[in-house]
């Protein structure tokens, strides 16, 4: 450069490009550093506050665990605490809202419980303690109704011929025809059979390793469940074509329709509101009557928003709210089937099962396992008193 030649053209790109290289490292490190100036002097009003800490302070001395209580009843929510946790204030909790509040020096709470859904109820306790500290407990009771199951009569007003060979798991009744679903290995099917005569229509037999169960219709298709494979089908009304397989995750007992979803059984005392397009379940309900959970429900019927259930190896009929799980009602059939066809039955499981709905007629179709007969009757109920 000492001679004082004049720069070619390339010599002042790379000149010029040396001069913006260095400024915009000189600009990057500034902003860095005052970045991380930033980032290390956070506002006041940002710093973390002290997070709650749950502690094993407190623990519910009342109501005791899975007791049973009815509706209308009494209880006394109760709790204490260890001596180094004091208590500042408690909150109560009733299937996860809040009841109830209390100051220091309470430790109970009296709540009466509503009419409402049957089962476990759960019960919470939370109680505030200095520097932050919280105590929670909890426990669960069962809930059963407080009055007894209203009592129906029958009146039986016409017999009908049924196969003896059927083991009936389900029944339902559309257009003038029954469909019935039958079960035991190697026996199980789905048939269509003119009601005046007995005679079967059309049949379609399952395969020989599936116990089938209960069967209902919904949207001109047959849903299909299994005992204990977890493992149900759908099939055309008319054709008894196979359409599609669904899967659950229980046993499956009996099955009916009820709007637009299903309810299935699985020999508990619980019912699954299910969804028909996926077969996922929609919400369970616990089923109660007065004297407490009434399990082995079977064959299932949805009539005017009530479900009439079989309960599995008795004679009785309960009819369900299916939004709450109250037995609201019951059907007792001890001498439905004449004694000289009783005496031919050869399994003591050959019993009562099966319930169909004729709506236009206001009658039930009910019949039994391997049954030569099905019974078409009048159902009333019986004034109080009486």
């Amino acid at each position: 450069m000492g001679t004082g030649r004049k720069l070619n053209r390339y010599e002042q790109r790379m000149t010029c490009f040396f001069y913006i290289l260095c400024a915009f490292f000189i600009c990057s490190c500034g902003g860095n550093k005052t970045a991380n100036k930033e980032k290390k002097t956070p506002l006041a009003a940002e710093l973390p506050k002290d997070e709650v800490k749950y502690v094993k302070s407190i623990q519910l001395t009342s109501p005791g665990k899975d007791k049973m209580y009815a509706f209308n009843e009494e209880i006394v929510i109760g709790f204490e605490s260890k001596d180094r946790f004091p208590v500042d204030s408690a909150a109560f909790y009733i299937d996860g809202q809040q009841i109830a509040t209390a100051v220091k020096e309470d430790r109970s709470f009296t709540y009466r419980i509503p009419e409402g859904k049957t089962g476990n109820m759960t019960i919470k306790v939370m109680a505030w303690h200095p520097d932050n500290k919280r105590g929670i407990a909890t426990t669960t009771i069962r809930v059963k109704p407080d009055q007894a199951p209203a009592i129906y009569s029958y009146e039986v007003v016409n017999v009908f011929p049924h196969d003896p060979k059927a083991y009936t798991q389900g029944l339902i009744y559309q257009d003038g025809f029954m469909y019935e679903g039958t079960g035991q290995y190697g026996e199980s099917s789905i048939r269509k059979t003119d009601m005046q005569t007995g005679k079967t229509l059309s049949v379609l037999n399952i395969d020989s390793q599936l116990f089938g169960e209960g069967i209902t219709i919904y949207e001109d298709k047959i849903y299909q469940i299994t005992w204990r494979s977890r493992k149900g089908f759908i099939y055309d009304l008319k054709t008894f074509t196979l359409e599609s397989t669904f899967n659950y995750n229980s046993e499956g007992w009996g099955i009916t329709t009820a709007g637009d979803h299903l309810i299935m059984s699985d020999g508990s005392n619980k019912l699954y509101h299910i969804a028909p397009s996926t077969f996922n379940i929609l919400k369970e309900v616990e089923v109660y009557d007065h004297n407490g959970p009434v399990d082995q429900l079977n064959e299932l019927e949805y009539v005017d928003g009530m479900i009439w259930a079989n309960v599995w190896l008795t004679d009785r009929i309960v009819v369900i709210d299916p939004e709450t799980g109250i037995v609201r009602g019951e059907l007792n059939l001890p001498g439905l089937l004449p004694a000289a066809d009783k005496a031919r039955l050869d399994d003591k499981d050959d019993v009562l099962n099966g319930i169909a709905w004729n709506a236009g007629k206001g009658t039930f179709y009910v019949t039994g396992k391997r049954w030569p007969k099905l019974f078409e009757i009048k159902v009333k109920l019986i004034p109080y008193g009486r």
